[in-house]
């Protein structure tokens, strides 16, 4: 068996556009090979020289299928579909018509067409590209984006083993885009091939396995995706219009300068500096060696994918790359240099928030395969790294990774210090709160002593929950999930079947030191929702939630009951609860809390700055 699907040589094509003139060229088994050509006439020829082999076999060349030379078989040739730039659709035909324009499903001993088959097919391949279209709408009804969707189902409809396609983004949105993607992905691990025409580089390198720059009729570079990934600037190099500076003095003090970063921030992870010091020096450093407007190290929990700090240094102000989440799992998972810029389809979609930029260069940072970071750089213009730059991303995430492994080694030997120091600690904020709890039993007498008692049990199970959560953690990072904290207190004091509970919590990560604090308050909040908003046969809702928004964290109470007393004054209370609420929120986090009863909805609103908080601060 032949090692190629399709065997291209000698192709030889002349047109007014332009010429071809022994071209030889192959595609391998469940391969996507790209062909960069710079402009459409260019493509134009090349697309119209592969169309005259395969219709007119051994006039322009020998084409070979699985080793056997391609003759006139139309059996064999329809192993082929090639898609061109622009659509070859008969407006006046339904959609479903035109899926199944190059063979139409007859009825069985009749020359009719069996209309009930080209829709069950048409629908069918749609529903397989998760293309949301009604099969019945009429061509000339749909837009020049929808047109371009139909024409390139109608390629994979008739499943062909070898796809050629030229440029096949242009013209989709994002989401149209991503799920073309996928289709050739699929395709792909289906054992079939595709020929991707394109001048678009950026989409070669996300797509391709193998990829030829093709100029002026003739093959000017061939290299793997892995190499150009690696270095793009070679693939580049290879195509019109891109310049670089090869001066061999220019690239010895490039080498030199990306030495020093590395050896500067060797000695960083031998010095007696905090983890946040070595990543803020080793931002610094890779955006300084990377030539970027700006660097960023993000520390990622590896088991909700959410960034717990973000250590970040600026050239300029003015850029921002803010990655969503699920960009950013995206981008970890590949364990490779993840590049983007601005002329890819789905640029846009990485960012929740993007200011300025239009090239971003990510690597992650794995301790033994595990994701634990990701290193980003942006850049105001766009930008190619080098062969040297990957290098160097590659040694910054290693030297990253030391830096946090460390940390947790450190972590794990000193945890056990600091939660004794905290165990202490806490049992006299445990003192304290019984303490006050005498004061408050003095000024109220008549308050029974089973809900003194609980309310005291109920608090000390709150502070219990952080120390459980925390002997969980096995990475000894001294940082608690909120959410984790909240659900767990959920959990301990839920117990009216009458009430649901509904959670709305960001993954927000605090100082274990910071943790106890924050129980205590979510558990006086929800307390209090049980306590006075229902009564005991009452059926209700309490929604709790909690976000990061900006530089604060917002959490939230609400509840569907009795509303506060009319007159009700936060600073006159008697309330135990509410009195240390108030101190905490006030004066340990000097936040903000309010209070709002309207229509027999009650609601409790507490922001607490996050720099009184967070891990780097």
């Amino acid at each position: 068996m032949s090692e190629y699907i399709l065997e291209c040589n000698r192709v030889t094509f002349k047109s007014p556009d332009g010429d071809i003139d022994n071209l030889s060229f192959n595609l391998k088994y469940s391969e996507i090979h790209a062909f960069i050509l710079k402009n459409s006439s260019e493509q134009k020829v090349f697309v119209q020289a592969l169309k005259n082999i395969v219709e007119k076999p051994s006039l322009n060349g020998e084409m070979k299928i699985k080793g056997k030379v391609l003759t006139n078989d139309k059996h064999v040739i329809n192993k082929i579909a090639i898609l061109q730039q622009k659509p070859s659709l008969i407006k006046n035909f339904s959609i479903a018509e035109n899926l199944n324009l190059s063979s139409l499903p007859r009825r069985r001993f009749l020359p009719f067409v069996d209309w009930k088959k080209v829709n069950k097919r048409a629908e069918k391949v749609l529903t397989l590209l998760d293309f949301q279209f009604d099969y019945r709408k009429k061509v000339k009804y749909l837009s020049d984006e929808e047109r371009r969707i139909v024409y390139i189902a109608r390629g994979f409809m008739q499943d062909p083993e070898v796809l050629v396609i030229q440029e096949p983004m242009e013209g989709l949105s994002d989401s149209n885009a991503s799920k073309l993607y996928n289709t050739m992905k699929q395709f792909k691990n289906d054992g079939k091939s595709i020929i991707y025409i394109t001048k678009q580089w950026e989409d070669a390198l996300k797509l391709a396995d193998r990829i030829t720059v093709v100029a002026n009729g003739e093959i000017t570079a061939e290299m793997t995706a892995d190499e150009a990934k690696a270095d793009p600037q070679k693939l580049l190099k290879k195509i019109e219009n891109y310049n670089f500076n090869d001066n061999d003095e220019y690239k010895d003090e490039e080498t030199q300068t990306v030495l020093d970063a590395v050896f500067k921030a060797a000695e960083f992870l031998t010095s007696e500096y905090e983890l946040k010091d070595v990543l803020l020096l080793l931002a610094k450093e890779v955006t300084r060696v990377m030539k970027a407007d700006s660097g960023s190290i993000k520390l990622i929990d590896e088991i909700t994918w959410t960034i717990i700090d973000d250590y970040e240094y600026k050239n300029k102000q003015n850029v921002s790359a803010q990655l969503t989440q699920d960009a950013i799992l995206q981008i970890a998972k590949g364990n490779e240099v993840f590049y983007a810029n601005k002329n890819d389809t789905f640029y846009p979609s990485l960012f929740e928030k993007v200011e300025n930029v239009k090239t971003i260069i990510c690597i992650p940072v794995l301790i033994r395969s595990q994701v634990t970071g990701l290193i980003q750089v942006s850049y105001e213009d766009l930008y190619v790294h080098s062969k040297e730059e990957t290098k160097f991303l590659s040694a910054l995430a290693r030297h990253a990774a030391i830096a946090i492994e460390d940390t947790r080694l450190l972590g794990r030997s000193a945890l056990l210090q600091e939660s004794h120091h905290r165990i202490k600690n806490n049992l006299q904020s445990i003192v304290g709160l019984i303490s006050l709890q005498k004061m408050f039993v003095t000024n109220n007498p008549e308050q029974p002593v089973d809900e003194l008692l609980d309310s005291i049990i109920s608090r000390i199970k709150s502070i219990a929950s952080v120390h459980n959560l925390l002997s969980k953690d096995k990475l000894g990072r001294s940082i608690i999930n909120v959410k984790q904290i909240i659900e767990s207190i959920i959990h301990i004091i839920d117990n009216s079947p009458k009430v649901t509970i509904q959670l709305e919590l960001d993954d927000i990560f605090i100082p274990y030191n910071k943790a106890t604090s924050i129980a205590l308050v979510i558990n006086e909040l929800v307390i209090n929702s049980f306590k006075h908003a229902f009564a005991d046969d009452d059926i209700g809702e309490i929604v709790i939630k909690c976000k990061r928004v900006d530089q604060t964290i917002y959490l939230s109470v609400t509840d569907n009951g009795r509303g506060f007393p009319e007159n009700f004054d936060m600073t006159k209370s008697a309330s135990l609860g509410l009195s240390i609420i108030q101190g905490i929120v006030t004066s340990e986090f000097q936040g903000q809390m309010s209070f709002e009863s309207k229509k027999g909805n009650t609601l409790v609103e507490i922001k607490l700055p996050t720099e009184r908080i967070f891990l780097h601060q």
